[in-house]
């Protein structure tokens, strides 16, 4: 600006700086990404599992083209649980069973990760009749929509009803 340096100077000192900074990424790019790859998963943790005491990591199945929750541990820890469409888990834990809370669907609603979390275990399975699709006995159920009846033979038996549309029989 008081013109006691040149215009060229200036960029080639530049040009200088900019290919000391491009050879460190070069002779460092293992260590860069290994460090990146280590912050992405640190990213996607989200609490510590109830079952072992592993990690509980956001993951994605393409599979079924969906987001969940799942231990870490896996194979030897099979816990995961599902996300609904748009889920976002939240910073705050629940506070009965300590696992993360999350926020979905519109207007936006918040539950804790685990849809079986407060319930008793004779809750989630009242019997209120036999399936018309295969005989199994239909179960009472909650999700994080409400309630709703569904087939105790799931996942071969995918019959579901509401609990106002529950067969006889």
């Amino acid at each position: 600006m008081r013109g006691k340096i040149t215009k060229d100077r200036v960029i080639d000192e530049a040009i200088t700086e900019v290919r000391s900074i491009l050879r460190d990424i070069e002779e460092n790019l293992r260590d860069i990404g290994r460090d990146l790859y280590r912050a992405y998963q640190d990213s996607r943790v989200v609490g510590e599992c109830p079952a072992c005491g592993g990690k509980l990591v956001i993951k994605y199945s393409p599979r079924n083209r969906s987001t969940f929750v799942g231990c870490s541990n896996y194979p030897d820890c099979r816990t995961v649980y599902s996300l609904p469409k748009g889920a976002n888990v939240l910073k705050t834990s629940c506070e009965k069973c300590g696992l993360p809370m999350i926020s979905y669907g519109r207007p936006r609603q918040r539950a804790c990760l685990d849809p079986k979390c407060g319930k008793k275990k004779s809750e989630i399975e009242e019997v209120v009749g036999k399936c018309p699709e295969c005989g199994s006995d239909l179960i009472k159920r909650s999700g994080r929509y409400g309630e709703f009846v569904g087939c105790k033979g799931f996942p071969k038996c995918r019959f579901t009803c509401s609990v106002d549309e529950v067969p006889d029989g």
